[in-house]
């Protein structure tokens, strides 16, 4: 056989047997922070290591989300399918029983445990905890747009698992371990994309007499945001830094690095050193909580001894000297 067709027949076999990712985005890139982080990190991951990665919009219709997946499975061109989030367990488990010989992630949510399938979950409850704790040193503060009445809010786009048993009751832990007195008004906008909602419950909240909103409630927080700057109220928001959008409303945020995360995950699927069957849940310990400690309205706007007093639960969590939900 000539030279030049042997390595024809390498090169075939070369790009068949590439490893290929799907990613299906329960939602839109576009304007969603995490969204934005995920994609960048299975980008440099794919970059890095030499491997394709397809991306797919899933739109914001949930409905679609579970078809798209099967769909995707039923190609049979993916080494791993990887999709987000706790409104996807479900789904999960049922296309990796369709179809056992493909290899699924659940990334931000945790799926049941199957040879095919694993899952890496975020300790929201770090953030949650963090924001309660900073929201009633706001609120116990003499900033300018701080009262006397120890009230702090928390605005939720929906009611799901996560946010029920995990970041509302670290949120109110984090404020009430500053100060057992401080009340937690919290609210549910029943929508992630709705700015006017969120100004509206931000409003009612402000009437109650709360001066700190902890928003986790996507494209729904913008209006929240632009009511605190109305009222010279004070905002913390979640997932990426968003202090620039308003820097003396917005006072610090709670981080996901989810762009660490996944390029982990990819790194060790392609690696072939990624165990299925199991879950992880990473947080503070494994580097993927944060805070906007170096961000410098950060600095230039919140007192120091607040700043001191959060680095230092910060640490004390990263420890294992806080469980922020007390358990």
């Amino acid at each position: 056989m000539k030279k030049s067709a042997v390595i024809f027949l390498v090169m075939i076999c070369v790009i068949a047997n590439a490893y290929s990712v799907a990613l299906l985005i329960t939602g839109e890139v576009g304007g969603n922070a995490i969204y934005e982080m995920m994609v960048d990190g299975a980008k440099k991951a794919a970059k890095d290591f030499g491997f394709d990665v397809k991306i797919v919009e899933g739109g914001y219709n949930p409905a679609k989300w579970e078809p798209l997946l099967i769909s995707l499975a039923s190609t049979k061109s993916y080494d791993l399918i990887i999709t987000f989030t706790e409104g996807m367990p479900k789904s999960v488990e049922k296309a990796a029983r369709i179809f056992p010989q493909q290899k699924f992630a659940l990334l931000d949510g945790i799926a049941p445990v199957l040879p095919n399938v694993y899952s890496l979950g975020f300790k929201d409850e770090e953030m949650a905890y963090l924001a309660g704790y900073f929201a009633a040193l706001v609120t116990k503060s003499d900033l300018e747009g701080a009262n006397s009445q120890l009230k702090v809010g928390m605005i939720a786009g929906d009611i799901y698992p996560a946010m029920m048993e995990k970041m509302k009751p670290a949120y109110e832990r984090g404020a009430k371990s500053v100060d057992p007195r401080i009340e937690v008004i919290f609210s549910v906008a029943g929508s992630w994309a709705d700015p006017n909602k969120g100004s509206e419950l931000a409003q009612l909240q402000f009437s109650q007499g709360v001066d700190v909103i902890f928003t986790v409630a996507g494209g729904t927080s913008v209006g929240a945001i632009q009511k605190a700057k109305e009222l010279g109220k004070y905002i913390i928001g979640v997932d990426s830094n968003i202090i620039d959008i308003s820097p003396k409303t917005i006072l610090a945020c709670v981080l996901k690095k989810a762009d660490i995360a996944i390029y982990d995950l990819l790194r060790r699927a392609y690696h072939g050193e990624l165990v299925f069957s199991t879950y992880e849940r990473w947080g503070i310990k494994e580097g993927v909580i944060g805070f906007t400690f170096d961000d410098p309205y950060y600095l230039q706007n919140v007192p120091q001894q607040i700043r001191e007093q959060m680095l230092k639960v910060f640490e004390e969590m990263r420890e294992g000297k806080i469980n922020p939900l007390g358990d």
